[in-house]
């Protein structure tokens, strides 16, 4: 299997956190990875054979050869099934609605097929990729893909989201969404609205996933025996409402990913495969 990170050149970075290229062969039998919800809103191409995509109930179909995915709150599993290659894009809170002119709230828990929004472009994409020599062409047209449509929204809205983002990470999910519209200097429907639009979810629910990801990160870290006093210092205020998140965001409560050695099939960066 391989997996590799690449950054956007220069005229993108300010929309996109970076590409992730993930490819299997036959020689790597099936692999499945566990995906749980990232706040990040992200679009994705299959040059191969596309994964299969595993709900919590059970129930499994093949993903789109094109896809934008929206933010979830909820695992999912996703399986190769032979030859897979994908190239996805993970896009920076609040920039992907400067290229999909749609609020990004439509997208949430869900992944629309490309074509939905780009019928002739989609087809073309998905040929080009299927026929690209190697990964650098592959980035090249979906790079040249996302600067045709480049339309910057008002400055001023993503702005206000983005440092609504970065107020949340730097609290680590410990804040309530009345509290940081009062920090950002706007009332709580004005927020909730402007998070709607450009990042895909209220204030709340992405504090929600935020909170999630830095507990997440630090319970290898937990003493044993004292998760009530992790959950305490992680901002819930009981055992019961720490575990029931895990459940809802990874499938596993907190012993479980202790017991996996942190889930080494869990995907964090890989967001919606």
């Amino acid at each position: 299997m391989h997996f590799q990170i690449i950054q956007p050149s220069p005229s993108l970075a300010p929309y996109i956190r970076h590409f992730w290229v993930l490819e299997t062969t036959l020689s790597d039998g099936i692999v499945k990875e566990r995906v749980v919800p990232t706040g990040n809103i992200e679009m994705m191409f299959h040059y191969r054979k596309p994964f299969l995509s595993i709900s919590p109930s059970g129930n499994s179909e093949a993903q789109s050869l094109s896809m934008i995915s929206g933010i979830s709150h909820s695992w999912f599993d996703v399986s190769t099934t032979g030859e897979s290659g994908a190239l996805a894009v993970t896009f920076l809170p609040g920039a992907a609605a400067c290229f999909f002119n749609l609020p990004m709230m439509e997208l949430e828990d869900k992944s629309l097929h490309l074509g939905d929004l780009f019928t002739h472009e989609a087809n073309l994409i998905e040929e080009q990729m299927a026929e690209a020599p190697s990964t650098a062409e592959r980035v090249r047209i979906v790079e040249d893909f996302l600067i045709q449509r480049l339309r910057p929204v008002p400055a001023h809205d993503i702005r206000l989201v983005q440092h609504g983002v970065q107020l949340i990470k730097k609290q680590k999910g410990q804040i309530r969404a009345s509290e940081l519209s009062e920090k950002l200097c706007v009332t709580p429907r004005t927020l909730e609205r402007k998070f709607a639009t450009f990042v895909g979810n209220t204030p709340k629910k992405f504090i929600n996933i935020v909170r999630f990801h830095e507990v997440m990160t630090s319970l290898t870290s937990a003493k044993p025996g004292k998760l009530a006093q992790h959950a305490l210092e992680n901002g819930y205020f009981d055992q019961a409402h720490f575990i029931r998140d895990f459940k809802t965001y990874s499938g596993y409560t907190p012993k479980e990913l202790l017991a996996g050695h942190f889930c080494p099939d869990l995907s964090q960066d890989i967001g919606h495969l």
